[in-house]
């Protein structure tokens, strides 16, 4: 993917630069379709999205015009220009996330950008907004089951047990994990992420990541580590 920061140029050397919030434009060379968006670190959306296995586990859960286009045109026919760049409010990779103001910064810019440039990939015609997104029936069957036992969408929300087993299953919290090295030789094997987070002393959404290939591996005390959910016939 060709990679614009203020009209030059970048290389993956140089991804660094955008470890920061932002509005982007990503656009199709062939068609010349657009997308807008913006994230509290452009970096990380950047290495999710450019990864095919993250782009066609997403697609299971609903519709997407952007996804589907960069897996039928593939990444060497678009282009992801910054539109509009902040400075982080906070510092280091492990940030949860900007300040509010910042926040609705980036909403407000997006909204401005979307409004300008009517990008056809857009599903919501609103920044921040989940109106007009389609999810797939699978998906929406999940979520109605989700409701179930809830008092409201408050703090305090009280989930029946089934609900609360089916938010389990769908996160893959309690799904067998096999860790391995940077050679793919397997290290360990682990009943679930909780239990290998506890043994490993790695944060259970880091190791989520990386089993559902969000993220390719992990990098813990000048060590390389990865990690797959376990196959039924895996020893």
């Amino acid at each position: 993917m060709k990679i614009i920061l203020q009209n030059l140029n970048i290389d993956q050397s140089n991804l660094f630069l955008i470890n920061k919030p932002g509005v982007y434009l990503i656009t199709n060379l062939i068609n010349g379709k657009k997308y807008v968006g913006s994230s509290a670190i452009m970096l990380r959306w950047l290495k999710e999205y450019l990864n095919p296995l993250y782009l066609e586990r997403n697609l299971e859960r609903g519709n997407s015009k952007l996804l589907r286009a960069l897996l039928k045109y593939g990444y060497s026919n678009f282009e992801f220009k910054v539109l509009e760049m902040f400075e982080p409010p906070y510092k280091g990779e492990e940030a949860k996330g900007p300040k509010a103001e910042i926040r609705m910064q980036l909403l407000a810019r997006e909204q401005y950008f979307l409004d300008k440039i009517k990008p056809e990939y857009n599903i919501n015609i609103k920044a921040g907004s989940n109106l007009g997104r389609s999810y797939s029936e699978e998906v929406r069957k999940k979520m109605s089951l989700a409701k179930l036992g809830k008092v409201g969408n408050k703090k305090g929300a009280i989930l029946s047990t089934e609900t609360r087993a089916l938010i389990r299953e769908k996160s893959g919290m309690n799904k067998s994990v096999v860790m391995l090295n940077e050679n793919e030789q397997v290290l360990g094997y682990f009943n679930s992420i909780q239990l290998a987070s506890e043994a490993l002393g790695i944060s259970r959404i880091r190791i989520s990541r990386c089993a559902r290939g969000i993220r390719k591996e992990i990098r813990e005390k000048g060590k390389i580590y990865k990690f797959k959910f376990k196959l039924n016939d895996e020893e």
